[in-house]
């Protein structure tokens, strides 16, 4: 069963059909002409603030009781969940690590296969063109050795299992490891701050500062062009998660 709060209770509406006889006394009927109703503003002043603080002393009773409750609450979950969140970051590193692993693998057994059916396929056109040459054409030796060898792409699928609810994500940001080539290169046009809207420069600026700013752009462009990112002083970092 779904918990609920009682959000208007029935103390919190007598409080506030009794402020809003002060409330619209102070803002709508009371008019200062004379001394007399100085001295009455003066009373009220004293009544809206005594009511200020009555009102924040109950509303903070009760929101501490709310807060120790919040408190004790977290303190009991934290434990697990802070394990969980331990064992959540092995499982991501190994499982990464063997994805990254038996992809090499996989790309190394997919260039080895290449390789030797281009071997054979070359092998194949010498071989032609030797029994061509000792049938005494010549002429179609030479055509067969000349002609470009083809060989399908071979593709070695991958035999890591995939899961609609865990897969690799691999995520990137910039990373600027020498601001002042980045620098130089913004101020010799070769990167454009127009492209990065938001960002404001000025000679005020500290540099790190400004940079901060620079970096919702850089972050865009390293996610946009990934490994191919060419900004001076810039590079682009990934990071793959388990999710």
């Amino acid at each position: 069963m779904e918990a609920q709060l009682e959000v208007v209770t029935p103390e919190v509406q007598e409080n506030t059909q009794r402020d809003l006889i002060i409330i619209n006394q102070a803002n709508n009927t009371l008019m200062i002409s004379t001394v007399d109703d100085y001295r009455v503003a003066q009373g009220l002043m004293k009544t809206v603030k005594e009511r200020i603080k009555k009102l924040n002393d109950e509303r903070m009773d009760k929101t501490r009781l709310l807060d120790r409750a919040k408190i004790k609450i977290m303190a009991d979950y934290a434990p697990s969940l802070e394990k969980l969140e331990m064992a959540k970051n092995y499982l991501n590193t190994i499982m990464v690590k063997f994805t990254e692993e038996e992809e090499t693998r996989r790309r190394e057994e997919e260039r080895r296969l290449q390789e030797d059916a281009r071997k054979r396929a070359e092998e194949e056109v010498l071989r032609q063109a030797l029994e061509a040459e000792a049938a005494g054409e010549k002429e179609e030796a030479d055509q067969i050795m000349a002609e470009l060898v083809y060989v399908p792409a071979i593709k070695v699928m991958s035999e890591i299992p995939k899961s609609k609810g865990s897969y690799i994500r691999e995520d990137w940001h910039a990373e600027i490891f020498d601001l002042a080539i980045l620098i130089k290169a913004i101020a010799n046009n070769k990167v454009s701050l127009e492209a990065a809207p938001g960002v404001i420069y000025s000679e005020a600026d500290d540099l790190k500062k400004w940079a901060g700013k620079y970096m919702t752009f850089l972050n865009g462009q390293a996610g946009s062009y990934k490994q191919s990112l060419n900004i001076p002083g810039v590079r682009a970092v990934s990071r793959k998660t388990q999710v």
